[in-house]
């Protein structure tokens, strides 16, 4: 029976007679001192690109206004799941998969079951890209692609068919006028003015208290060309318009 120390000193001089034969190669130091930074410079490049397009992909239901649109409840979830950018989701999850394979070599990913390791690298993406998101990084940019100050792709990145079309029953600007009735608010998309008719059905998560140059999402029914009935308005702290 071989005990453990017996095939250890098997396996030992297979490995020392292969290389006297040639059939293995004795790498330097160096060559692996090298692999090692340049699997991590990868793997950190990587992980970079994930933060920023997670971070973009938030700051566009954000510019929306179709972040906020759940607080409406189903149908303001509706709203959010027709304005996600499928392409930054589809863009992240590949490259997701990229970042677990660099990652696997090391112990403290390889010892975990795949399927939490990279539940645990998207969880710590969206949550990255929500707090990176909040910064007007990506507000400075998509206002510098207007004006064509920024080089490919990024100035690519900020429009269509990057981001996808607001969904048509959402409403997102700053008020301009109050009336009895409601409100009017100046959109920032450049489609003009919309008059919003709040009811005692439309759901107001943070109360009706609306004062002029308050920024506000609404989703709502079009009753008449530039008029809109509220189905919920809420409040948003924006960055200002320029």
């Amino acid at each position: 029976m071989n005990t453990p120390e017996k095939e250890h000193n098997s396996v030992r001089a297979d490995i020392m007679k292969a290389i006297s034969k040639g059939e293995i190669q004795m790498r330097p130091r160096w060559h692996f001192i090298l692999l090692s930074a340049l699997s991590i410079t990868g793997i950190f490049i990587v992980f970079l690109t994930l933060l920023y397009v997670a971070s973009l992909g938030v700051f566009f239901l954000r510019d929306s206004g179709a972040l906020f649109a759940p607080s409406f409840g189903l149908r303001g979830w509706w709203t959010l799941a027709r304005s996600l950018p499928w392409l930054l989701i589809v863009f992240i999850l590949i490259f997701v998969v990229v970042l677990e394979l660099l990652v696997r070599r090391y112990a403290f990913v390889y010892k975990k079951p795949l399927l939490s390791s990279v539940l645990g690298i998207i969880a710590l993406i969206v949550l990255g890209g929500f707090f990176i998101a909040q910064a007007p990084f990506h507000h400075q940019m998509m206002l510098s692609a207007r004006r064509g100050q920024l080089p490919p792709p990024f100035g690519m990145m900020y429009g269509a068919p990057v981001r996808m079309p607001r969904p048509g029953d959402t409403y997102h600007g700053q008020i301009s006028a109050i009336n009895k009735n409601g409100f009017v608010i100046f959109d920032e998309d450049g489609a003009g003015t919309t008059t919003v008719i709040v009811t005692p059905q439309t759901r107001l998560p943070y109360g009706s208290g609306f004062t002029a140059g308050e920024r506000v999402v609404v989703v709502g029914d079009t009753v008449a060309t530039g008029t809109v009935r509220a189905f919920g308005v809420q409040e948003i702290d924006e960055y200002p318009a320029q």
